[in-house]
């Protein structure tokens, strides 16, 4: 996350920042990017679907992290659709812009390699999660990540973290249904591994729940 964050000085003169309510989509799934994105706050969901209109979430990403990259890069579509999940504010460059200043900064496309890297080693470890592991061990994991990227507020020993999606979008992204996420967080809660209190997810020791 922190080589992420120097993008901000990388391409701090180039194109402009604006602010975006939720739900905005920054990315549209079959259409090739005319800009690609750096997030400088806030958080926004990569979201694959298919021709019925069955989706699932992919992932999500936050501040440092950049958007519509690898197809900025190969001229082809955009994999999956982008859409922001709370307020975000967003540095927009030019797909033809952004070519440039990276063929131009070896620097820059060095620092490229290592965040696409990064984010193929992620992926490739949530595949494994999905065909490997249970739910409750992948729901474990989201708040693990989420918690890593700055996303919890630490309260003494317990950790408080308020999830960015819906119940309903939590359950896709770790690939089960809203009932059986409530049956989950159920049996985590019995556990003593976490409590629900007015939204917020509070986690007396995330080292034990991230070791499910």
């Amino acid at each position: 996350m922190a080589r992420a964050m120097d993008f901000q000085s990388d391409f701090g003169d180039l194109g402009v920042i604006r602010s975006f309510g939720p739900g905005c989509e920054l990315l549209q799934q079959g259409v090739p990017p005319d800009e690609i994105y750096l997030i400088h706050d806030g958080i926004v969901k990569l979201v694959w679907a298919e021709n019925r209109g069955k989706q699932a979430i992919l992932g999500l990403r936050w501040r440092g992290q950049m958007l519509g990259v690898p197809s900025a890069i190969t001229e082809e579509a955009s994999p999956m659709s982008a859409i922001t999940v709370a307020r975000c504010v967003l540095q927009r460059i030019s797909v033809q812009e952004f070519v440039r200043h990276v063929q131009a900064n070896p620097e820059v496309a060095w620092k490229m390699h290592q965040i696409h890297s990064e984010e193929l080693c992620e992926q490739l470890n949530s595949l494994g999660e999905l065909a490997c592991c249970t739910a409750r061990s992948r729901l474990a994991r989201v708040f693990k990540r989420l918690i890593s990227a700055g996303q919890a507020q630490v309260d003494g020993k317990k950790t408080r973290l308020q999830l960015p999606l819906k119940q309903r979008e939590v359950a896709e992204l770790i690939g089960v249904t809203p009932e059986h996420l409530s049956r989950i967080l159920n049996g985590l809660s019995k556990d003593g591994l976490l409590h629900v209190r007015n939204g917020w997810i509070i986690i007396p020791n995330p080292q034990v729940l991230s070791m499910l």
